[in-house]
């Protein structure tokens, strides 16, 4: 039923091609709607989703979004009550189409763009994409499950392959009927060409092998052909971002030619400021999050030391960007951490470099904030029963309110080697020199007092040793 409701909309997007005038309202309908319920929006700014009108329904099965001026072209989503749908509602708005959209709910999880037949494609399109990745998905739990045997492995391989193969041939068909469009260029970029091997080959675990080395040079060189880099058409979409870290996600993060592939990307986004800015945040934050095991500091600089490059940058940032360039280099993992002169509730003093251990970990918090409250007794557990038994904790308190730490510190027992510290007057400048940006952050030190993880999470922490007990 699917399959045929898809191929009526295909036939009268032929038939009855028509391009929308400026648009200046959107209608919801829906049985569900009763009088107050509120519906959000949102809209897709700079690769950014930001938080727009919140309308109330003024009568029973309608809400009407009104604007005396166009809106802008942009991917847009709607989120309404439970009841009413179950999750976001993703539409397009294209430059200068139609004064009025009506978006039925006539049914739950049921969407249909009366009036507006881009958007009737594209919630099509979306559905089609949907259900050929859950397809994929299941094909792929089958044909890595221990019992398959190779002959069923090759048998789906080819289901796989002729599944992308039906959804690329949608989408060609489909760039090719509506060129100069938001829909266009959000499915040409969408579009990926057809990879050497199968997603069955889990190429990524040994990047030396040849079947890594083939495939990542085919996505260089083939990801990215579906974008104009120079067209603003994409920016106001969640496209740029999301593309940029799943594309980044195919290499492994010791890749010695990461920091190439990366500069290849930021050198072709270049020609488009506001582009170049989406994608580079974007890199950066897949290389540089906190507690994520992808996480590649030399990359997370580079992509730094290439933003100052550009003379698009402006000064002031230039400056933001050289401090943060300094940050990364301090505690850098495979450096000597900066050394410390802490002292615990008694006023002893503890010098970071002289503690004596195989490891030493690091754990930032304050007893004023929730998330470290809640992921202290977990540390504390877990390091007295699976944390490394040639090791110790340093608990550092990273502000100064004396009477409350003392007070939290008191209240609470702890694990043996464990260390409860503070910055008593401030001078270690701890915050700026170990780049705190969250709490609670884990820093991991060898017995070199080298630095293991930085910037980590408590689950990281907990994978780390674990990966390193195998």
């Amino acid at each position: 039923m699917r399959i045929f409701q898809f191929i009526i909309i295909i036939v009268l997007a032929i038939v009855f091609p028509s391009l929308l005038n400026a648009q200046s309202s959107i209608l919801i309908e829906s049985e569900q709607l009763k009088e107050g319920s509120k519906c959000v929006f949102y809209h897709s700014v700079n690769g950014t989703l930001t938080k727009g009108d919140t309308i109330t329904a003024k009568t029973q099965g309608r809400l009407e979004l009104v604007s005396k001026t166009p809106f802008l072209q942009g991917q847009y989503f709607l989120e309404t009550p439970k009841d009413v749908h179950d999750g976001l509602i993703e539409f397009l708005i294209e430059n200068n189409k139609s004064d009025k959209m009506t978006i039925s709910l006539e049914s739950y999880n049921t969407v249909l763009f009366k009036n507006n037949l881009i958007n009737g494609i594209y919630s099509a399109y979306l559905g089609s994409v949907r259900n050929t990745e859950d397809q994929i998905q299941k094909l792929y739990s089958k044909g890595t499950a221990a019992n398959t045997s190779a002959v069923e492995i090759e048998k789906i391989k080819g289901q796989i392959k002729e599944l992308q193969k039906k959804l690329r041939d949608l989408e060609n068909s489909l760039i090719n009927r509506y060129p100069d469009t938001l829909l266009n260029a959000i499915i040409a970029a969408n579009s990926l060409p057809a990879m050497p091997g199968s997603i069955l080959d889990n190429y990524r675990i040994d990047p030396s092998a040849a079947i890594y080395k083939e495939t990542t040079q085919f996505l260089r060189d083939n990801y990215w052909k579906g974008i104009d880099f120079k067209n603003d058409v994409l920016l106001n979409t969640v496209l740029l971002p999301s593309k940029t870290k799943k594309y980044i996600s195919f290499f492994d993060k010791n890749d010695p030619e990461l920091i190439i592939t990366v500069k290849e990307l930021l050198d072709k986004s270049a020609v488009n400021p506001v582009m170049y800015q989406i994608i580079s945040d974007a890199l950066y934050g897949s290389f540089n999050a906190t507690g994520y095991h992808n996480n590649n500091e030399n990359v997370a600089i580079s992509i730094l030391k290439n933003a100052k490059e550009q003379t698009f940058v402006p000064d002031w940032k230039k400056q933001s960007i050289e401090q943060q360039i300094l940050i990364h280099e301090k505690n850098k993992v495979g450096t000597k951490a900066v050394n410390l002169a802490l002292k615990d509730i008694e006023d002893v003093k503890y010098v970071l470099h002289d503690l004596k251990s195989k490891y030493t970990i690091l754990f930032f918090y304050d007893p004023e904030c929730s998330h470290c409250t809640e992921i202290m007794p977990k540390m504390k557990g877990w390091f007295y029963t699976d944390g490394p038994k040639d090791g110790e904790v340093a608990a550092i308190y990273i502000n100064q309110n004396e009477q409350e730490w003392k007070k939290y510190v008191k209240e609470n027992t702890y694990p043996p080697r464990w260390l409860n510290l503070w910055d008593k007057n401030g001078e270690n400048k701890i915050q700026e020199k170990y780049w705190i940006q969250s709490l609670p952050t884990i820093y991991v030190l060898d017995e070199n007092k080298n630095v293991i993880l930085k910037n980590s999470d408590f689950k990281e922490l907990v994978n780390y040793f674990s990966r390193n007990k195998k």
